[in-house]
């Protein structure tokens, strides 16, 4: 933090900084402009709507393999798996992968040092969570349940204090109460009747949390949230959202009576989000600007597992491409690029942000997403690099049961062994 604090100082006593924008990025995991736009034409999905409107879209490229912690945290931190050094759902020894794997500085991190508060929320390896000017509620703190803290033989500030689910630990009693309601993880990898409400609960939990903590700690500067949902949703329920694919056999697509009982979960799950995204009030604002990006699409296609099958991947080359927005602030209004990559994001952040970018970056800020105007009297600003991170010392062990139970959903949708 001081290295990235020194580069802050010396990039701001070059030309003084302009006034900031807060900024909320909104991850939506696996989301796909093939099922966006259709529920957006129907005017299912109004918040999303009016952020389109009143925004700029692009196809967000992504990196293969689709792998969540690696693109997620691309995004966070502007540079490729390789230099970031979260690959994939595990490190050498199959162990889950860690906030304390991560070689580089991430959005946070860098706003933090520049004095900037932060809230992060469920976003893929931000476990143990890192101590920031602000809050960091990791993704393993979205699968403990009241059983774990018990096993504890304690409250939730010894589950905080010994795990580091969140940081600063106090925070843990003021959502437990969102974070601890989903259901289990079903130990059957084939039942997909868990899927939805757990995912509806989990994205719920994050979307009120942020909503929770903005109420009694003021607004954030910068605010990181991952919802999980669509993706666990899209990979068990394609088919039904799908069902002529040519990809299926006949016997793998639902018939009329099954459809009729099931309906499409995919949009149904999409609405859902949006609807959750209305609850944090994020239409455009002078003051605020809202990005929401994936990490990747989604397509009909096979995901065989343990004897089951999923019917929804993204494995191929049309599932590349997440979706990417921006409104609010200088934010241009109603426009399309053509191109932009994961790569970008963190750079655009951090010029809305008004921090300097690091020039060992390997992305580029998207300029032609803002009012020129506004870029003419917010000159970018450079400092050669942020360097590398040095992450604290922590005595994390764990909670009884979380890994597990996140490695098996992990198993159950065929990304882990």
């Amino acid at each position: 933090m001081l290295a990235v604090a020194a580069a802050l100082l010396l990039a701001t006593c070059r030309s003084a900084p302009p006034p900031r924008l807060r900024v909320t990025v909104v991850g939506i995991d696996g989301a796909t402009w093939r099922v966006v736009d259709p529920l957006v034409a129907r005017g299912e999905l109004p918040n999303l709507g009016r952020l389109l409107a009143h925004g700029v879209r692009a196809p967000l490229r992504s990196q293969v393999p689709l792998v969540s912690p690696a693109v997620w945290t691309t995004i966070a931190s502007g540079v490729s798996r390789e230099r970031h050094g979260i690959t994939t759902f595990t490190v050498a020894g199959g162990r889950l992968a860690r906030s304390t794997d991560r070689r580089v500085h991430t959005l946070w991190t860098v706003a933090s040092a520049a004095g900037l508060r932060s809230a992060v929320i469920g976003w893929w390896a931000t476990y143990p969570a890192e101590a920031i000017n602000g809050v960091v509620i990791s993704e393993r703190a979205l699968k403990v349940r009241d059983e774990d803290v018990r096993a504890l033989g304690g409250g939730h500030h010894l589950a905080a204090d010994q795990a580091r689910l969140v940081s600063p630990a106090g925070t843990l009693d003021i959502v437990s109460d969102l974070l601890f309601a989903a259901p289990d993880v079903s130990p059957d990898p084939d039942d997909a009747s868990r899927v939805v409400p757990r995912m509806q609960a989990e994205d719920a939990a994050v979307v009120r949390s942020l909503a929770r903590l903005r109420a009694r700690e003021g607004p954030y500067d910068l605010e990181m949230i991952l919802l999980r949902g669509v993706d666990p949703v899209s990979h068990y329920f394609w088919r039904f959202h799908e069902p002529d694919a040519a990809v299926y056999s006949d016997a793998e697509r639902p018939g009329r009576d099954e459809l009729a009982a099931v309906g499409d979960p995919v949009e149904a799950h999409y609405r859902f989000v949006d609807k959750l995204l209305g609850e944090l009030s994020l239409d455009a604002a002078p003051d605020r600007v809202v990005v929401v990006v994936s990490d990747h699409g989604f397509e009909a296609g096979r995901q065989s597992f343990r004897g089951g099958s999923l019917s929804g991947t993204h494995e191929g080359e049309a599932a590349i491409d997440g979706i990417f927005i921006v409104a609010g602030g200088p934010a241009r209004s109603g426009v399309r690029l053509e191109h932009a990559s994961i790569l970008d994001v963190a750079p655009t952040v951090l010029q809305l942000l008004g921090l300097p970018v690091a020039e060992d970056l390997e992305g580029r800020v998207l300029a032609e997403a803002v009012d020129p105007a506004w870029t003419a009297s917010h000159p970018l600003r450079h400092v050669a690099s942020y360097g590398a991170v040095a992450h604290a010392p922590t005595a994390a062990t764990g909670v009884p049961g979380v890994d597990e139970r996140l490695r098996r959903e992990l198993r159950a949708l065929g990304y882990v062994q």
